[in-house]
This record gives structure tokens, C-alpha cells and sequence, in this order.
């Protein structure tokens, strides 16, 4: 697999939190595309289940800081999330059917999706957040650390 998954300076936001969320989220897609390309099923199938659920949690802390914030694009932010939920269902539906080769096209377009939603989306978010003081985040509100989330100003 070429190197065209790796993160990269666009998507930084400047924002620590989502900065090291938005990384992770990247690099278990990457691995995922890895794994099915190289045609190890059971890590892929790790990775799809770490990557689900990685992505609903930071999706939802995500989108909980744009109420806090009051930010007015979020409906339309939380389609896009929705859409890329879906994507990842998809390529569940295709793995559990041993569908690989539909699969591996399928995670690095959802890679891609991934990498031009941070880029852009999450990025007009990050502006705003700046702006707002109404809602900021101290640390990623991540499952794995559920002591760090959001500090109200």
C-alpha cells in the first residue's frame, strides 16, 4: 500500500484535542485498508471493530462541543458524520462477507471522505470554537479517557 493515507500538515488544526483524535481516526483507517490489502482478516476485523466504535464516540463529543458552542452548521455537520458512519458500515457488511476486494477499495475511500471532512468540516469547526468562548475543550473527549471532555467557560 502507498504511503497516501499518511497525515499530513492540512489536516491540523491546531487544536491538541481533535488534533490527537482526528490522528488516531486516521490511522486506524489506514490500518484497516492495510490489513484487508494485505490480506490479514482477523486484524482488519480488530481494526474495523476499534475504528466503529472510536468513531461514534468522537462523533458524538465532537458534535456535543458544536451545541455547547452553538454552532450553527451542526446539523448539516452531523450528516456528515452520519455518512461516514455509514461508510464504515458498509465495509462491515462487505468484510463479514468475505467480500475483501470490495472491501480494500471501500476503507481507502473512506479515507479519503475521512481525510477532506477534517480538512475542511472539522476545520470551519476548530475557526469557530476559537472564536466562541462559550464552549472550549481542555482534552479529547475520547472513550478511553472519559476524565477529559469539554470545560464550560
Amino acid at each position: 500500500m502507498q504511503e497516501k493515507h499518511a497525515w499530513n500538515e492540512r489536516l491540523d488544526l491546531g487544536h491538541d484535542a481533535l488534533d490527537r483524535e482526528h490522528h488516531l481516526q486516521i490511522a486506524l483507517v489506514s490500518g484497516l485498508a492495510d490489513a484487508i490489502e494485505r490480506g490479514r482478516p482477523r486484524m482488519a476485523r480488530r481494526l474495523l471493530e476499534q475504528l466503529t466504535g472510536y468513531s461514534k464516540e468522537h462523533f458524538a463529543g465532537e458534535e456535543l462541543l458544536m451545541e455547547a458552542g452553538g454552532y450553527r452548521l451542526l446539523p448539516a455537520h452531523r450528516q456528515e458524520h452520519q455518512a461516514i458512519l455509514a461508510e464504515i458500515q458498509e465495509i462491515q457488511y462487505l468484510f463479514d462477507r468475505a467480500e475483501y476486494d470490495l472491501a480494500a477499495p471501500m476503507a481507502l475511500d473512506l479515507l479519503t471522505g475521512l481525510g477532506s471532512h477534517i480538512a475542511a468540516s472539522d476545520r470551519r469547526f476548530a475557526e469557530h470554537a476559537e472564536q466562541a468562548p462559550a464552549a472550549t475543550v481542555s482534552a479529547a473527549a475520547t472513550a478511553s479517557d472519559p476524565d477529559e471532555g469539554i470545560v464550560l467557560a
